[in-house]
């Protein structure tokens, strides 16, 4: 799974050590994986454990730092994105009805999804979408946690009837899931944050799989026009220019 950078808004002058965590996480955005995870965890130690929006978005620092298909032998990465569920799983516990602390955990679900067993990866996909959906029903405004939730349908609906019926033998029967939810909740995604690219890109790719070529082209040419913030953003473009022809 694909998760968002956090965008620093002006690049900061004093060291990860001497930096309040908020500066020092804001930073680590602009950094390559292994700087940026250096000093993430020089800021973890100043976060403390009653505070479950901090933690929750040290957790989401971390696992951006993971990349979208890591290489599994990746050791660093496979840290970062333990690093990433620890804290996920701190902050539900310092507030268990925090949306941030829910998003955070079923997002960090998702990197760990990468480094783990076939069984295990069933176990953590129940886990994404259950955190998922507390997350939207503490706060039915948190346009992330239904672009996770969106993404976690298109990604399983797409699992055919044949491979569910073989997984449920081997690693367990797969949770149920529909290209109409994947829809519905990228589009949701999508209406509450107009202006996120990422958010038009996988409601184009969902939609087109749903058979809504129509609706599938016009979010593309959102994606097109939309200005781009971000690497992420140029590569989502250029499929759109693919997809539109031009």
């Amino acid at each position: 799974m694909l998760f968002f950078p956090l965008f620093a808004a002006v690049a900061l002058q004093a060291s990860p050590a001497s930096s309040p965590p908020e500066d020092v996480i804001s930073q680590a955005a602009r950094q390559p994986p292994r700087q940026a995870r250096t000093a993430l965890a020089q800021a973890g130690g100043k976060i403390r454990q009653d505070d479950a929006r901090g933690l929750a978005r040290l957790s989401r620092a971390w696992s951006d730092t993971v990349a979208e298909h890591p290489d599994p032998s990746d050791a660093s990465a496979r840290q970062a994105a333990q690093q990433a569920l620890d804290l996920a799983e701190a902050a539900v516990r310092a507030d268990p009805r925090s949306a941030q602390a829910r998003l955070a955990l079923a997002i960090a679900c998702g990197k760990e999804t990468d480094f783990v067993d076939s069984r295990t990866k069933v176990a953590l996909a129940r886990r994404i979408r259950a955190e998922s959906e507390r997350a939207i029903a503490l706060d039915p405004q948190l346009a992330l946690a239904y672009h996770v939730l969106g993404r976690w349908h298109l990604g399983m609906a797409e699992v055919g009837p044949f491979a569910r019926l073989g997984a449920r033998f081997t690693v367990g029967q797969l949770p149920p899931a529909s290209m109409q939810e994947a829809v519905r909740n990228l589009a949701k995604a999508a209406e509450l944050s107009p202006r996120t690219i990422a958010f038009h890109q996988y409601l184009a790719i969902a939609s087109q799989a749903a058979g809504q070529r129509n609706e599938a082209l016009r979010q593309w040419r959102i994606v097109r026009d939309l200005p781009a913030e971000s690497r992420e953003d140029e590569e989502a473009q250029r499929q759109a220019r693919a997809a539109l022809g031009r």
